[in-house]
């Protein structure tokens, strides 16, 4: 069983040689959410994983590649391999960090296209486990990898709820320090889910995807953005007051 210990804070401030966890889709965007303040924060690490995604071995049909990463974790050392620390979108901030970041591949799409929630439940289980061997042979061979960090894994745009997530993580074998927002901080969705504790969480979209706010499943159709039903249900909330 793995221990996990929540906290406030900020993620990016873990000490150097962490790794930081956050879940992926296997499509090679970071358009939103956490995944678009890892990709501000490390647009290294999101070039090693764009092209992982993006570049099936030859013969193979992208579409299949895609779907052969679901449930498999990426892990991208400080400084990839062939990449000069010294290099123009290399921050000095990500050099000082020296971050390892683990991509795990918990749903296929995103946006509309996101797994049903007991799908992503199932990749973060293997997925994890992968992870789990990867840092251990990294360990093995003597590399400087320190402890494990994430947020609230898949709570945000993926929908899932931290407590099932959670669940899944105590009974792998990865113990990792999980960043929460501090009070007023974070990302609030339906079901009162934080989407994770991380400075400069931007709202961008990727090409083609559109916000509909969070779903229960895929494939259903999508509810209001969340911020929309919040200030509904107070003017129904205040109309109630005034007639009564």
């Amino acid at each position: 069983m793995a221990t996990i210990t929540e906290q406030a804070g900020d993620i990016f401030s873990a000490p150097p040689n962490s790794i930081l966890i956050h879940a992926c889709n296997a499509k090679g965007a970071w358009g939103s959410g956490v995944a678009l303040a890892f990709k501000k924060q490390y647009p290294q690490a999101y070039h090693v994983y764009n092209k992982h995604c993006t570049t099936p071995p030859q013969g193979v049909k992208l579409s299949e590649h895609q779907i052969s990463l679901v449930g498999t974790a990426l892990l991208i050392p400080p400084f990839p391999p062939g990449v000069p620390a010294t290099a123009s979108d290399v921050t000095n901030e990500e050099q000082q960090r020296q971050h390892w970041i683990a991509c795990l591949f918990t749903s296929l799409g995103y946006g509309r296209a996101v797994s049903a929630p007991e799908v992503i439940i199932q990749n973060t289980r293997t997925a994890m486990e992968e992870l789990a061997v990867q840092v251990e042979a990294l360990k093995g061979k003597g590399e400087s990898v320190g402890e494990c960090w994430a947020v609230r894994i898949n709570s945000g745009r993926f929908g899932v709820r931290w407590e099932e997530t959670k669940k899944v993580l105590e009974r792998g074998r990865v113990d990792m320090v999980v960043v929460r927002p501090g009070d007023g901080d974070g990302e609030e969705v339906e079901g009162g889910e934080v989407e994770g504790a991380v400075k400069g969480k931007g709202r961008h979209l990727e090409k083609g995807e559109k916000n509909f706010g969070h779903r229960k499943n895929a494939g259903t159709r999508p509810l209001a953005p969340v911020h929309a039903g919040v200030a509904k249900r107070k003017k129904r909330q205040a109309n109630k007051e005034e007639v009564s």
